[in-house]
């Protein structure tokens, strides 16, 4: 069976390579890629996180949606955030809360479901070829034996730079956890490229899950430790909400866009975001702007800042809310973001965080999977139990501390985030699709998916063709590669432009008639990994 997998992290591609070789499909070896992005990139991944999975089986064909996201624990509270509350950092962004006690420590996790995800995409989907043990091995080695820091880890230390607020920086966070500050921050200091990352607590994490399953996270002799701790530090989760998580099933969202169909996650998540960024541009002559240029981006902007203003007053985790998927996504919604457009074709103006990480693959049976995981902010809550070795998530500062709305701190609450998409054209698979980057990654997506689908691009050109993001009014980020004479002519605009260094990573494939190809974003490390039998 040929397959391909592409994820950010070179030194986690090759334990999907390594599945392909053992006969294992395209889910097989996504799940234990996923597994060793979690080692080769524990700063923003991890068991400790969640996951977002759309899948295609060929055998049992269907599209499905597993929500792994985290869950609010049941001994939450936003009441012991109020005092210091002032306000969010930007629309899709963490509320802001004095001294960042909902964005690190202890009071910031919530339930993970990284594992209970990856174990049902295994048992549902994977060949039966390989093992469980089998896909965890490759990522438990990786951890033990160690790794070279490489230059992609490295960005990580960096991307946030000094502390912000809602952002408190690395240093800040693992200063609070001398096991973290030790092992990310030796002696102090950030690693550098070259030298070599042993976390042989997290392997052999691994390899109890390996041997017990998903069960020993969730219910077995590693979740006793994860309560015994939490219980300590007083953690809102409880031993009852780990033995209870399941990942929920769903149906993904549907769109057909020109003579293509869109399978886009649900929400919480924000396929509905990006499905509603293409039904405006659907009917867009798109032969009347040269791309990459002023009105291009203008017009581009005003579709994702409209999609961005519609989407995240209405999303929410559809358990506790009613979500009006049908309205974001009307043709009368469209049509009135498109008769808006002329606007910026006359020049006139009328109006990035998270760090999380992808992997997308495919194989020549056409099973093809996208996950998008995370733990959050970089480092997460910056804290670890005792001789478990990995991070815990700090998703817990997306939720709003006042009661009453959509978005308020409610036990068993999902994250919404990332937008894996599988893109069918006569019922078969021929592009799948995921980012990271925080409400960056929409725009991302969006943007690749025209350049695959309008301009012609192959994948690895059109997830590395320069980008920009649109999310409040007059407030345009572009990546420093434009030319100065395109923003300048975006000023003249109205727009106030941020020069942004990071803007989502891509990781796409592309299943051709010829065969598989794929793209992995340069923003990244670039790690593509092919079988041929």
């Amino acid at each position: 069976m040929e397959g391909i997998v592409v994820c950010p992290e070179t030194p986690a591609v090759e334990a999907g390579r390594r599945i392909f070789a053992m006969g294992g499909n395209a889910i097989d070896a996504a799940v234990a890629t996923a597994l060793a992005q979690g080692v080769t990139n524990p700063l923003g991944c991890g068991i400790g996180g969640l996951a977002f999975i759309q899948v295609y089986s060929a055998s049992h064909d269907v599209c499905l949606y597993l929500n792994a996201s985290v869950a609010i624990g049941s001994a939450s509270d936003g009441a012991r955030f109020l005092p210091g509350l002032s306000g969010r950092s930007e629309r899709v962004g963490r509320y802001l809360v004095e001294g960042d006690p909902n964005q690190m420590g202890y009071a910031s996790i919530m339930s993970p479901g990284f594992i209970a995800g990856l174990g049902e995409l295994a048992a549902r989907f994977g060949s039966g070829r390989v093992t469980w043990q089998d896909m965890v091995e490759p990522a438990a080695a990786l951890a033990t034996d160690g790794f070279q820091i490489y230059p992609y880890l490295k960005t990580y230390y960096t991307f946030e730079g000094p502390d912000r607020p809602g952002y408190p920086d690395i240093f800040r966070k693992l200063s609070a956890d001398s096991r973290a500050a030790a092992l990310y921050l030796p002696r102090g200091q950030v690693p550098q490229v070259g030298d070599r990352l042993q976390q042989r607590e997290l392997g052999t994490t691994l390899r109890r899950i390996a041997r017990g399953g998903p069960e020993e996270f969730y219910r077995g002799g590693v979740a006793g430790e994860i309560v015994a701790d939490f219980v300590a530090h007083d953690a809102p989760v409880t031993a009852a909400d780990l033995a209870s998580y399941t990942v929920r099933t769903e149906m993904p969202i549907v769109v057909r866009w020109r003579d293509l169909e869109f399978q886009a996650s649900p929400p919480p998540s924000h396929g509905a975001i990006l499905l509603a960024m293409l039904r405006a541009v659907e009917d867009l002559d798109f032969a009347r702007f040269e791309f990459n240029s002023p009105v291009y981006i203008d017009v581009l902007a005003r579709v994702t800042n409209r999609a961005f203003a519609d989407g995240i007053g209405v999303l929410a985790d559809p358990a506790f809310a009613v979500v009006p998927v049908e309205q974001l996504l009307s043709r009368s919604r469209a049509r009135a973001v498109t008769a808006s457009l002329a606007r910026a074709e006359a020049g006139i103006y009328g109006g990035g965080e998270g760090h999380t990480t992808h992997v997308t693959a495919a194989d020549s049976d056409h099973n093809v999977v996208a996950i998008t995981h995370s733990i959050g902010s970089i480092t997460g809550a910056g804290v670890m139990t005792p001789a478990l070795g990995f991070l815990y998530n700090n998703f817990l500062g997306h939720f709003n501390p006042r009661p009453g709305y959509r978005d308020s701190i409610v036990a068993g609450k999902r994250v919404g985030g990332g937008c894996p998409t599988i893109v069918f054209r006569n019922g078969r698979p021929i592009f799948a699709i995921g980012s990271s980057g925080g409400s960056r990654l929409i725009s991302a997506v969006f943007q690749t998916i025209l350049n695959v689908f309008v301009h012609r691009m192959d994948p690895q050109s059109a997830v590395g063709a320069p980008r920009f993001h649109c999310e409040q009014d007059g407030r345009l980020y572009l990546e420093p590669t434009f030319p100065p004479a395109t923003v300048e002519a975006l000023r003249r605009r109205g727009y106030e432009i941020i020069p942004a260094h990071y803007m989502g990573c891509n990781q796409a494939v592309h299943l051709a008639d010829g065969g598989l190809a794929g793209g992995s974003d340069p923003r990244g490390g670039i790690g593509i990994a092919g079988h041929r039998p």
